[in-house]
């Protein structure tokens, strides 16, 4: 009778939520209720049917319910078009209605606690919201953020081929898709959250597992090791697969250990589902598979007792949910180019590597020496635990930690991997230490100790300290490196004003020191571009991954607006054209809610449509336009062709513009946009608006003269066939060079 009322209650809330967030105007209202549908409703429906105490339950259901999300956005993307809200919606609560369907487990009591375990729980729930919830909202997207969120959009608008040109696993895209598509707006806050969740979710399953391998009181310790890990409190602030290749790699240890125990088939099957989900998320995921297979070695051999059935159809459901994206990505002409980015870029080409350097200098930045020397300290106290299951935690650990030093080339953030098995080992030193009289007030100062640190730099936003970290590192934590790393840093609070220019009226195309990741987000359809074309230059100070620029080229143009964050100087304006006065925006405070529509890539419509094919059907020109009002002796035209990828080009071609009388009378040749995007970057389907300034010779006549372009190699000067034209050109047009005024 319980049970019943509960599922009643579950499909009234599931249901009247809905209905709100489909008649709701107020956007923020809206997000409140698609979170609750696609993480809250969800996690308690699911959590019903698993056996187990209340934390295990609902960390159970909580996972499945972000897991069986992710699988609904993936099939409702495959969908022909851009997809109705109303469907998002309804998929939103099928999954929370879906677990109505069957009777649930009767709830047991809460336990009881000793005193002290209770202390532990207590500061593990205080760190995990200190250390994860203040200024949530507070950074602009950033680098791959970015491009998530433009990909996010162009799904929601109908491109059914963005999700295969990502060179990671989907599910980082599927979730702010999901999100997104079931409101009408979002912003930073919003879209990170279903990763915040996430994150919290983590520091629970770690502590259950510690407390299966171990005990209760170890599981505890496990939790306030990894919650104080500088790498997830920066990864729980941002719109990427970290946290939930640990979480569901984490939950899929635990299954596989319940498994091994139990016996049970659902066991096995979640396990299985849950290291797709993982594998979905990134291919990092792939590291946890050495721990499944020493946990479930006993229940696979001696094949005699092997229960082909259920392991049939846990390949199957793994198997499967793996099929549902990477069958058709590996189909798509795009495979090829992540398949080179994985060997060449990250692996160094070779199958050996020695990235020690690295890997140290990433893991003493995003955590502070005292953490990381402690937490070795504490790994080697845990040699000589003889309990539980202490081979799986050596595994966790040391099977990312070489792959990470001695076979990737280039780490970066991939580092994070190895710090759950770490905390899993540490704690086991933790409670050898504890059995010594006054070690825990010792431990309790070096925990405060160390919190501080990762608060100062991902939570505090008066300073921003990773871009100036020589003068702004924070006080009393020493470091064995000058300068952080250059590159792949993520997390960190970085704001100088892109919402509150989002709303400016500025005059497109725009130009930015800003990398193109930004500014596709918060400028949108307008125009970015890196030629001389621009009518308005944003200038952003301190840039992380800054887009290089002439300093000379804004000494004649005019400053428009001064933007502030806090106070602060962060960002200025330039206009082409003059300017009245200069206006200043404080942008500390600014929210910007973000459509789709206005996220999503422009959709060109070239002023003259072409479809002529290059090279062996590997690149097509849709089309150009033409600028010629400054077409005359000493003046200038302006050509934009707009070019479409077929399959990865492998080698990086030129593109040449010639104008033509009886000689060369006006060329430009580049790499296409002006130098910052060579054909081998190209994703196949990306439509390229690619801008030529074509200077005109003094010395030209006026009269007719004729506009042709193609593509060679800069090596060997070889030009890319062409289908139509001779020498391998295709004439354009017509262009009539006047008079010089």
């Amino acid at each position: 009778m319980i049970d019943k009322r509960l599922r009643v209650g579950l499909a009234l809330g599931v249901g009247g939520t809905a209905v709100l967030l489909w008649s709701v105007p107020d956007f923020a209202t809206q997000q409140v209720l698609a979170f609750a549908l696609l993480a809250l409703w969800p996690m308690v429906s699911w959590s019903r049917l698993f056996p187990g105490g209340w934390a295990a339950r609902l960390l159970s259901g909580g996972g499945l319910a972000l897991l069986l999300q992710t699988l609904l956005a993936l099939l409702l993307h495959y969908l022909p078009g851009a997809p109705p809200r109303g469907l998002l919606v309804a998929g939103l609560v099928l999954v929370g209605l879906l677990p109505l369907l069957w009777p649930g487990r009767p709830w047991p009591a809460l336990p009881r606690l000793p005193k002290h375990e209770w202390w532990l729980l207590a500061a593990l729930v205080l760190l995990t919201l200190l250390l994860r919830w203040p200024n949530l909202g507070y950074k602009e997207f950033q680098g791959d953020e970015g491009v998530i969120m433009t990909r996010a959009a162009a799904m929601l608008t109908g491109d059914d081929a963005e999700l295969f040109l990502h060179q990671k696993g989907p599910v980082e895209i599927l979730l702010p898709f999901l999100l997104w598509g079931s409101g009408a707006a979002v912003t930073e806050f919003w879209v990170r959250l279903p990763f915040w969740w996430a994150s919290v979710l983590l520091v629970g399953v770690m502590v259950w597992l510690g407390a299966r391998w171990f005990s209760r009181q170890v599981g505890l310790l496990v939790g306030l090791v990894f919650v104080l890990n500088g790498f997830g409190v920066a990864f729980s602030r941002i719109v990427q697969y970290q946290t939930l290749v640990m979480l569901w790699g984490a939950l899929a240890l635990i299954f596989a250990d319940l498994y091994r125990e139990q016996g049970h088939r659902y066991q096995l099957w979640l396990t299985a589902v849950f290291l797709a989900g993982g594998l979905l998320a990134h291919y990092d995921a792939v590291l946890v598979v050495p721990v499944l297979v020493w946990l479930v070695w006993s229940r696979f051999w001696p094949l005699a007792r092997l229960d082909w059935r259920g392991w049939g159809l846990g390949l199957l459901l793994g198997g499967g949910t793996l099929a549902l994206f990477y069958v058709p990505f590996v189909l798509n002409p795009n495979f090829g180019r992540t398949g080179s980015y994985l060997f060449s870029d990250r692996l160094g080409g070779s199958l050996l590597s020695w990235s020690g350097p690295e890997v140290w200098q990433m893991a003493t930045f995003y955590n502070s020496l005292y953490y990381v020397v402690g937490l070795t300290i504490l790994v080697l106290l845990a040699v000589g635990w003889r309990n539980g299951r202490r081979a799986a935690a050596w595994l966790y650990f040391l099977v990312p930690l070489f792959f990470y030093l001695f076979i990737v080339a280039d780490p970066r953030t991939h580092v994070y991997t190895f710090f759950p098995g770490a905390a899993v080992l540490a704690a086991l030193g933790v409670a050898r230490l504890a059995e010594r009289r006054g070690v825990w007030l010792v431990l309790a100062i070096v925990g405060v100790v160390t919190a501080v640190y990762p608060y100062l730099l991902f939570i505090d936003t008066s300073l921003e300290r990773q871009r100036s970290w020589a003068e702004l590192r924070p006080p009393g934590y020493p470091t064995t490196f000058a300068e952080p790393p250059l590159f792949g840093l993520f997390g960190f609070p970085y704001q100088v004003g892109w919402r509150a220019v989002a709303g400016l009226p500025l005059t497109p195309p725009i130009a930015s020191n800003e990398e193109q990741e930004i500014t596709d987000v918060y400028v949108g359809q307008a125009a970015r571009t890196f030629c001389p074309d621009a009518n308005t230059f944003v200038l952003a100070q301190n840039v992380q991954d800054s887009v290089p620029f002439d300093p000379a080229l804004l000494e004649k143009w005019h400053l428009q607006y001064e933007v502030t964050v806090n106070g602060r100087q962060t960002m200025q304006i330039f206009s082409r054209e003059p300017v009245a006065e200069v206006v200043p925006v404080e942008a500390g405070d600014s929210v910007w809610w973000l459509r789709e529509t206005a996220v999503a890539p422009a959709v060109y419509q070239p002023t003259h449509p072409l479809d002529v094919v290059w090279g062996e059907q590997q690149v097509r020109l849709l089309g150009f336009d033409v600028e010629d009002s400054e077409a005359y002796p000493g003046g200038k035209i302006q050509l934009t062709l707009y070019w479409e990828s077929w399959a990865p080009l492998a080698q990086n071609y030129q593109v040449f513009a010639h104008l033509v009388q009886n000689d060369i009378v006006g060329q430009h040749d580049g790499t296409p946009e002006c130098g910052v995007n060579p054909t081998a970057r190209w994703e196949v389907g990306q439509v390229v608006a690619d801008v030529h300034v074509i200077a005109i010779n003094a010395a030209a006549t006026p009269g007719s003269a004729v506009l042709k372009v193609g593509m060679y190699e800069l090596a060997t000067l070889n030009r890319l066939p062409v289908v139509s034209g001779q020498d391998n050109m295709l004439t354009l047009t017509e262009v009539a060079i006047q008079q010089r005024p």
